[in-house]
């Protein structure tokens, strides 16, 4: 039984581009500017200019978070340079085999990524703009996107068969991995080319990690520089059993606790960095029973677990400011999938301010918060609202995590779209890899 193609398009779907920093974009916060004439990379002929570079780390920055300072700017112009790199191989590449792009398909995916964003096309040109960005840049990074995908389809779409036997086997070796744990992870991946290349590579994946710690999301930092198809989907690879990853970042993974990250770790291939965002038990296993104070409904006077989120606004802020900063909100409760994921995503946004409430009563909160607690199912999050400390989102954290309860097989259609997509990744890092050695690359001092 043959795989049917048009599943390509979810395994290599265009970068989900995170526009979490757009309160950061509207108060002037952008990317440190060099000299935006001369020559940054000569790659095959081709020439990456510093203005190229300068818009590229504009939208790095308006879409991540990072602020860069004098120390990480030179690093992390190295790694969006490096990126550039590859694009142009891809295109170039692409050119050859005469795989090119619509102006339908990238207004498409444009308004894919509003979409899942909860903002409109307009809104997200105009965060990145006021950032310094073009949407010309935009549009020719999700464009070079595109024709990736497609060249990476035609080359090897055909060639992937999964047959009812590899299915069999592969949901044996799930039900044989039922008494163990599994893990909802992100990665970023970036390879080693030649040997030569080790000490540049991990440099540039600690630095990446650094990021991440210092306030980057995640998701920024995946869709920007990992070289894995996952990086479509802000690194997301889904959940995998205790033992399914390579052993150097299995063990990586037996130390983490949900939210955290690890790495960089040496893999076959290059260096990862994981993040672990939820965890399952294995089958059977007993789940935590939530506490009286954690079950009980908002409703009922009971004390409920709760989590503040805190986007700080001036004092008076014009309507213009209290409109990005709600969609800034809104983005953050469609992101969140737990109160987990609060402190990563804290972390990524300068100024905002996570803590932990813990078990409050609802008679001692304000009218307004009591009733849009009671009116919220546990682990949802009440409509963003407004107080003088700025713009807050409050969750619920009473254990209503059905994704963290017992281990579940997944059907055959699900697991067989997973080895596809697992085959279809191997493909593209291999032949990217292969695309970088032949090529002739020259970069200037940007690096």
């Amino acid at each position: 039984m043959s795989y049917r193609l048009e599943c390509l398009a979810r395994a290599l779907t265009v970068v989900g581009v995170a526009f979490a920093p757009v309160v950061a974009a509207a108060q002037g916060n952008s990317a440190p500017q060099s000299s935006s004439t001369g020559v940054a990379a000569i790659v095959n002929e081709f020439v990456i200019s510093n203005y190229d570079l300068d818009q590229r780390m504009a939208l790095f920055t308006a879409t991540s978070g990072v602020h860069p300072s004098a120390e990480t700017l030179p690093q992390i112009r190295a790694q969006i340079l490096r990126s550039l790199e590859d694009e142009v191989i891809e295109l170039q590449e692409a050119n050859k085999h005469k795989i090119t792009v619509g102006k339908g398909e990238v207004e498409k995916a444009l308004q894919n990524i509003a979409d899942d964003n909860k903002l409109g096309v307009t809104q997200i040109l105009n965060a990145i703009a006021q950032a310094g960005v073009s949407a010309a840049t935009f549009r020719q990074q999700i464009g070079a996107q595109i024709i990736w995908q497609k060249l990476v389809s035609a080359r090897y779409g055909a060639d992937i068969v999964i047959t009812d036997q590899q299915v069999d086997e592969a949901m044996n070796r799930l039900k044989q991995g039922a008494d163990k744990p599994q893990f909802l992870l992100s990665e970023i991946y970036v390879a080693v080319d030649r040997p030569e290349d080790e000490t540049s590579v991990r440099a540039s994946a600690e630095q990446m990690a650094l990021q991440i710690t210092q306030g980057a999301t995640f998701q920024s930092v995946a869709s920007q520089f990992s070289q894995s198809p996952s990086a479509a989907g802000g690194g997301d690879i889904g959940w995998v059993l205790q033992g399914q990853l390579p052993d150097e970042l299995d063990r990586a993974l037996a130390t983490l606790r949900p939210g955290q990250v690890a790495g960089p770790i040496r893999a076959a291939g290059g260096y990862y960095v994981l993040l672990l965002r939820d965890r399952r038990e294995p089958a059977g296993a007993k789940p935590a029973q939530p506490t009286q104070a954690a079950a009980a409904p908002a409703d009922t006077g009971a004390p409920v677990l709760l989590d503040r989120f805190l986007i700080p606004l001036p004092a008076n802020p014009d309507a213009m400011l209290k409109d990005r900063a709600m969609a800034l909100a809104t983005n953050v409760k469609n992101q969140t999938r737990g109160c987990a994921d609060l402190p990563n995503i804290a972390k990524g946004l300068q100024g905002a301010v996570y803590q932990r409430l813990g078990a409050m009563k609802p008679q001692d909160l304000n009218p307004e918060l009591r009733d849009a607690l009671a009116k919220t199912a546990p682990g949802e999050m009440v409509k963003p609202f407004f107080s003088p400390a700025g713009l807050e989102l409050i969750m619920r954290c009473d254990g209503a995590a059905p994704d963290s309860g017992a281990f579940e097989l997944p059907s055959r259609d699900q697991l067989q779209q997973q080895l596809f997509i697992q085959q279809m990744s191997v493909y593209a890092k291999s032949y990217l890899s292969d695309l970088r050695r032949e090529a002739v690359v020259y970069a200037t001092g940007a690096r």
